[in-house]
């Protein structure tokens, strides 16, 4: 059901805080979950406005059974639509057919819109096992592949084209499917606590984050990935209990990448709630991290998706973590990931002993010194709206029980030099407008990166 959605008050301080508990991560998955609706039908609305009948039939047909299926099997329903990238289909799909510049006969488009045939009949698959779709739905092949979201895919003929899926077998056509590839998954309970994450390498609009989709993963990838996870989630839920109780409420599925030998990436999208992408090869400690660090950016922009944080404007600001000039917006959110950062290292630095604790110290140090600075940039930059400023004010007082906190003097020091190393960086590279300080405006009408972080 689609409805209006609030936060209410006490809800609202303990996500603003940088925390939120499992139902406050709930009220948010369920406004995600509306607008996932209002998108779906946004795009079978518009393109039967911009493009001809005949072309659009399909789409009708895809609708109404993900209809069907919504009423007789609401999880199952749920399950596919609230998959994050049938949200960066469905964005991408809006962005399309809205473009002034539009070619109703361009053949690519058809592969597009032929996605929701995929959404429906993996939700009518989900919901009757046994049968599948109630008579059949016709796919749309791409590259000799039917993908099928949230289950993986099944390969078919290469000029397959249209084709008709039907049943448990996945039959198509008169024949049955030769090769299935289904989704992966991680899964881990620690201290009560429960959370699985399926692995997405194979959807074909995964490619929303700033960085490679890998190929399909390996089995010996998909195992190690799944012991680092387990004691990656064995950290979270003993030590980070305020971060791992709301996560599975968030976090869904986690997309590979590709990334260079040694080098950690991670992103999410606003376009595609409950998704992470990284880097595959990442050891327990840094699956930790990234986890609570993209667990905060879906947060955040699940907040933003019900309330304004912020106006707009070509204003750009200093963020300490990066080089480039940042918007106020992505100012804001890098803030909010690098607080739960900050925190993730100042409880971890009572866990660890010898070097590992003297590293914990030192991020622990320098995490909070950039989310002070990125506060009080916040603060004086005149860009918040009135529910921007009472996050701003939450998080400010989180961080300010941190500064009563002692760190060791060899970890102060050489957090100290990493934040001074950073200011000259930015120096180096902004030119005048770095020397204005770290806590002044900084205006910049350039384009943006890809990655609003």
């Amino acid at each position: 059901m689609i409805g209006t959605h609030r936060l209410q008050g006490p809800a609202f301080d303990r996500l603003a805080a940088g925390q939120g508990d499992f139902a406050a991560v709930s009220a948010l998955a369920r406004a995600q979950e509306s607008r996932r609706l209002l998108q779906v039908y946004a795009v079978v609305a518009t393109a039967r406005e911009r493009l001809p009948s005949a072309r659009t039939a399909h789409l009708i047909d895809a609708h109404d059974l993900l209809a069907h299926v919504q009423r007789t099997a609401p999880d199952a329903a749920r399950t596919v639509l609230m998959h994050p990238y049938t949200g960066a289909w469905a964005m991408r799909g809006l962005l399309r057919l809205g473009r002034t510049d539009l070619d109703p006969a361009a053949p690519d488009l058809d592969e597009l819109l032929g996605h929701l045939g995929s959404i429906a009949a993996a939700a009518a698959l989900r919901g009757d096992p046994e049968h599948g779709p109630p008579g059949r739905v016709e796919l749309c092949a791409v590259g000799g592949w039917v993908y099928l979201p949230t289950l993986g895919r099944v390969r078919v003929a290469a000029d397959a084209g249209r084709i008709a899926l039907t049943g448990r077998q996945w039959s198509v056509g008169s024949r049955l499917v030769s090769r299935r590839q289904a989704n992966r998954r991680c899964s881990a309970t620690a201290a009560g606590l429960s959370a699985t994450l399926a692995i997405e390498d194979v959807d074909l609009y995964r490619d929303v984050h700033r960085w490679q989709p890998s190929a399909r993963l390996t089995a010996r990838q998909v195992s190690s990935l799944q012991r680092n996870f387990v004691c990656a989630w064995d950290q979270l839920a003993h030590s980070h209990r305020v971060y791992a109780a709301g996560l599975p409420a968030a976090l869904s599925t986690l997309v590979p990448v590709v990334g260079e030998p040694g080098v950690s990436l991670s992103s999410s999208s606003r376009y595609a709630f409950g998704g992470l992408a990284l880097t595959p090869e990442v050891g327990p400690t840094t699956l930790a991290v990234t986890l609570v660090h993209e667990f905060q950016h879906n947060k955040l922009g699940a907040m933003q998706d019900i309330t304004n944080l912020s106006t707009r404007s070509s204003a750009r600001y200093r963020a300490p973590w990066r080089l480039d000039p940042r918007p106020v917006g992505a100012l804001l959110q890098g803030a909010y990931a690098h607080l739960g950062i900050a925190d993730f290292w100042r409880v971890r630095r009572h866990a660890v002993t010898g070097e590992e604790q003297d590293r914990a110290q030192a991020e622990f140090a320098v995490h909070r010194e950039h989310v002070t600075e990125a506060i009080a940039t916040l603060r004086e930059c005149g860009e918040l709206t009135p529910d921007g400023a009472r996050v701003v004010d939450a998080m400010a007082g989180t961080v300010q029980s941190w500064w009563r906190e002692d760190v060791p003097a060899d970890a102060a020091r050489r957090a100290a030099e990493r934040v001074r190393s950073g200011h000259r960086a930015w120096v180096a590279r902004n030119g005048d407008r770095g020397r204005r300080g770290p806590r002044e405006r900084v205006v910049d009408a350039g384009g943006t990166t890809r990655n609003e972080r």
